[in-house]
């Protein structure tokens, strides 16, 4: 029965399907790669938008040729994110998901040559079930698929758990420079603050063009963004450390020098086996699982309460459409995570 049911997932409109259909499941040690070249490029995403984008990057696998449409679970991302409170999550997904397929990054090709391309060709959010479909824009294919030289590696997991956009990107930058020769990576200011977006021009309609410059001065660059990076990244595999390069009295440049860090696993453990499910509880795992539950989730509940609780529990998720505050439930996967936590103690 367990071999049957890991045939079948969750499709976009709530119904059991072949796997291939279903969202991609996210694990810690998930892999996220991209060429150098892009990496060192200029994003302007919010931490919600990295979020989704290292999401979207572990659903790609190395035999890929051709983008497909990778769908996410949102609660995958939350339960990864180490997020003590994540149903905020969702509402923030429905939010900055248009806003992420407008996003063009940019970088140099060439002496004096920038390039411009878009990341995300398509994206849609399926609210009911509480899942992301997102498909990398085709500029992206030489720096996303078939990656054999030139590309920096991280975990997933590493990826998800910081709550700054400047830490996510000053992550990756220095992940570039991590390896047995080489621990160290010098930027210019001028450089490091084009890779971090705190230079950047916004175009608005009739050609008009408005300069912004986030945190100008060193003093400030430091409280706010190296600083702060420094003691999030401090738990992963790269903590660093920092000096400022001067040329006369001005910072220009500063050094940063890895640490030995947290060893990661290099690559996946070979899952321990699943007891295998009655018939019975096959059906409540279905039935959870078309609700947007992770196996880890749905086997929790299953363990701990009798099948009929969840199948009374599921019932009354799948008539409720008004919550006990008296409005509208227009998120299956978010009140159903909620009941669920209260109702069984889940994680």
């Amino acid at each position: 029965m367990e071999e049957q049911m890991s045939l079948f997932g969750i499709n976009r409109d709530g119904d059991l399907v072949p796997a291939d259909a279903a969202p991609a499941l996210l694990r810690a040690d998930s892999q996220v790669a991209l060429s150098n070249f892009l990496l060192n490029g200029q994003f302007r995403l919010n931490y919600i938008e990295w979020r989704l984008f290292f999401a979207m990057l572990a659903c790609i696998e190395e035999t890929d040729t051709e983008f497909k449409a990778y769908h996410i679970r949102v609660q995958d991302i939350i339960q990864l994110s180490d997020l003590k409170s994540g149903s905020h999550l969702y509402e923030e997904v429905a939010n900055n998901i248009k806003s992420l397929m407008s996003h063009v990054v940019e970088w140099e090709e060439g002496k004096g040559d920038s390039r411009f391309a878009q990341l995300v060709h398509k994206a849609k959010y399926f609210k009911k079930q509480g899942v992301v479909m997102l498909q990398p824009h085709p500029d992206m294919k030489p720096h996303l698929l078939q990656l054999r030289k030139e590309f920096t590696q991280a975990q997933l997991q590493q990826c998800l758990r910081f709550s700054s956009t400047y830490t996510s990107r000053l992550y990756m930058l220095l992940k570039q420079f991590d390896s047995r020769t080489s621990g160290v990576r010098i930027m210019s200011i001028t450089e490091l603050r084009f890779k971090l977006s705190l230079d950047y021009t916004e175009r608005l309609s009739k050609g008009k063009e408005v300069p912004y410059s986030i945190y100008p001065l060193y003093a400030d660059l430091k409280r706010w963004v190296i600083e702060p990076a420094q003691k999030e990244i401090a738990n992963t595999d790269i903590p660093f450390d920092f000096t400022p390069i001067k040329t006369g009295r001005k910072v220009t440049a500063i050094k940063f020098t890895l640490k030995g860090g947290k060893k990661l696993r290099a690559v996946a453990e070979k899952p321990a086996e699943q007891p295998q499910l009655t018939e019975v509880q096959a059906i409540a795992y279905g039935r959870m699982k078309k609700l947007g539950f992770t196996d880890f989730q749905i086997r929790t509940v299953i363990q701990h309460a009798s099948t009929e609780e969840v199948h009374k529990v599921c019932y009354q998720i799948e008539t409720t459409d008004w919550n006990t505050f008296g409005k509208p439930v227009n998120n299956k996967a978010a009140y159903a995570y909620g009941v669920f936590k209260k109702k069984f103690g889940l994680p």
